[in-house]
């Protein structure tokens, strides 16, 4: 066949075709692959879970908080787990809910090997929880509440000019919420601020930076502050329920004047929940590992409302007047309580 300009052109043409061809084709097969890597993963999510089998269930993302419940069954269409909740004040026998398979895992060695709390320990025994507050690892981390500015210095220093490429930026990281907590900060964390975005270029803004710039407004608490008179409210927490084999969700509903606390400078307590619902004993300091993401102190009243223990602590998040608290369930914080004095919710 001669080369000429009619058939260079129908050459052309058809390596065009061709080249078109093979890049759709590439283009199918990375699809295929990344739809067959996908199916693959969903598979590897574990599902066979016993009926009764103890678990753990992301009970909040925000805090992320991981508590105990039971495995049930599978939802009938199998989409989602149904899980039964530890026994509270409102659910003697525990409530079953639905929930998403990604937020169960199967009980880890730690928790279910974990020694509980002392329940009759009291204000005047707290050996025990001050020498795990002496021996954890602390660092001179200067004093007086931490400025954006000093924050930035920090991670500069610390992470260089390539700081995801730094071998101890989780390190440095675990450090920086260390002292956010130790000195609290000068101002509120607003991710929709300029100091979000330059942050960011140093640290992935994951929970274990964003809890603790969020949780440590202002000076860290001390217990004196906690004593005193509280006027309650309560926060109800979300439930789920399966209804027409699809799960729903009502939202937290909120209600005002439940009741008082009384947090007395002896180590004692009083909880009037109303005319026939009054609780009173002792309570304790709270640890490091209770207060999670917050620095300062925190107040644990044993045996309270349900017979359980509850965390008291420091509402340092709010924007509204007068002093506020927020008060958990120390060992799974789904229900939450609120207390206030000098402001309205």
């Amino acid at each position: 066949m001669k080369l000429n300009k009619t058939n260079l052109s129908k050459m052309r043409i058809r390596m065009t075709k061709q080249t078109i061809l093979q890049r759709f084709g590439s283009l199918v097969l990375m699809t295929i692959a990344l739809l067959f890597i996908a199916d693959i993963q969903a598979f590897a999510q574990k599902k066979d879970y016993k009926p009764g089998e103890k678990i753990e269930w992301k009970s909040s993302d925000y805090p992320e908080t991981w508590v105990e419940a039971t495995f049930v069954r599978p939802s009938q269409d199998g989409r989602q787990p149904i899980i039964r909740e530890m026994p509270n004040e409102f659910h003697k026998d525990g409530f079953e809910r639905g929930t998403q398979w990604d937020k169960i895992r199967p009980l880890s060695a730690k928790t279910a090997n974990k020694t509980p709390v002392n329940t009759n320990q009291n204000a005047n025994s707290v050996n025990d929880v001050e020498a795990e507050n002496k021996t954890t690892t602390t660092k001179d981390f200067g004093s007086g509440l931490m400025t954006q500015a000093e924050i930035l210095s920090f991670l500069q220093t610390k992470l260089g000019d390539k700081p995801f490429q730094n071998p101890r930026r989780e390190e440095i990281k675990k450090e920086l919420a260390e002292m956010i907590k130790v000195r609290g900060l000068d101002f509120r964390f607003d991710s929709t601020a300029d100091f979000y975005s330059k942050l960011n270029k140093y640290v992935a803004m994951t929970s274990d930076i964003t809890f603790p710039l969020s949780y440590n407004y202002g000076a860290p608490t001390r217990e004196s502050w906690l004593t005193g008179a509280w006027q309650l409210g309560k926060i109800g927490a979300a439930v789920d329920y399966e209804k027409n084999n699809r799960i729903y969700r009502q939202g937290e509903i909120g209600v005002g004047n439940v009741g008082a606390l009384t947090i007395k400078a002896d180590g004692t307590y009083v909880w009037n929940a109303g005319a026939k619902n009054s609780t009173g004993g002792k309570w304790r300091k709270a640890t490091r590992e209770e207060m999670k993401d917050q620095g300062g102190d925190g107040i644990v009243l044993l045996k309270a409302k349900g017979g359980e223990d509850w965390i008291v602590m420091h509402d340092r998040n709010t924007t509204l007047k007068g002093d506020w608290i927020n008060i958990y369930q120390l060992n799974w914080r789904q229900i939450k309580e609120y207390g206030s004095r000098g402001g309205k919710k």
